[in-house]
């Protein structure tokens, strides 16, 4: 999101209480604007990625996903679209304005439709938590800082390469290690509805053990990753399994 541009947006300011995740966010961009940009980007990436043409599989995300999203009480809060991309990449997403791809790298790992339904609930458990919006405003705020420093340290006679490691700085202490707290809260939201929409939460535990498997170590450390690392992300979702009598 570093690319965005404070001026393009609608900015807004003020706390917002997120009764999903039982806590404020600090929201700066309006979501209205927020969901034309995902629905824009969900055109751009249709044009540039091949769409899978198996109707069979397409309509088994669909499927899936029509029933977490009813799960998390957004059926009729957007347009809601799916897609397969043929991708080898292990990778989902949610878009603002309801958009989710999936690519057939991912599913290959998925070995039941509970493990599809986890990682399709962890995507949308990102719109209900308005992660997007969040991030973006998190960025802005950072870029806004780090530029103001800048000019402060300009003025002061301080070198153009000490005022970048003051944006590395803020790059890794902040909005990296936000970015994994919303991993958290998507996985813990998406176990939920999941659960809710008939699927075995447990699931999410078999798939990230395969993702685990498949990445052999070649992940970068935690601290450099806007992801948790695989042990600790399985860890939380053990504990909240439990919590949720699982």
């Amino acid at each position: 999101m570093s690319g965005l541009a404070a001026g393009s947006l609608v900015v807004v300011t003020g706390c917002a209480d997120n009764p999903q995740l039982g806590r404020q966010q600090l929201i700066l961009v309006d979501d209205g604007q927020l969901s034309e940009m995902g629905v824009a980007t969900w055109r751009s990436i249709r044009q540039q990625e091949r769409v899978s043409r198996d109707g069979g599989l397409n309509r088994r995300i669909e499927r899936i996903g029509s029933r977490i999203v009813s799960a998390a009480g957004l059926q009729d809060a957007y347009d809601w679209e799916y897609a397969v991309f043929e991708n080898e990449q292990a990778n989902a997403f949610a878009l603002p304005g309801g958009k989710i791809g999936i690519n057939t790298g991912l599913i290959d790992i998925a070995s039941s439709d509970d493990e599809i339904a986890a990682v399709v609930g962890h995507e949308v458990a990102h719109v209900t938590s308005r992660h997007s919006a969040e991030r973006v405003s998190q960025s802005m705020l950072s870029e806004m800082g780090v530029s103001l420093a800048q000019v402060g340290l300009g003025s002061a006679g301080v070198s153009p390469d000490l005022a970048g490691v003051l944006g590395a700085g803020v790059q890794m202490g902040v909005l990296l290690p936000y970015s994994r707290r919303h991993e958290y809260e998507a996985d813990r939201l998406g176990l939920r509805y999941a659960a809710r929409a008939g699927y075995d939460p447990r699931a999410a535990l078999s798939f990230w053990e395969a993702m685990a498997r498949q990445s052999q170590g070649g992940k970068p450390p935690e601290f450099l990753s806007t992801h948790p690392a695989d042990a600790n992300r399985i860890a939380a979702l053990r504990e909240e399994l439990q919590a949720l009598g699982y």
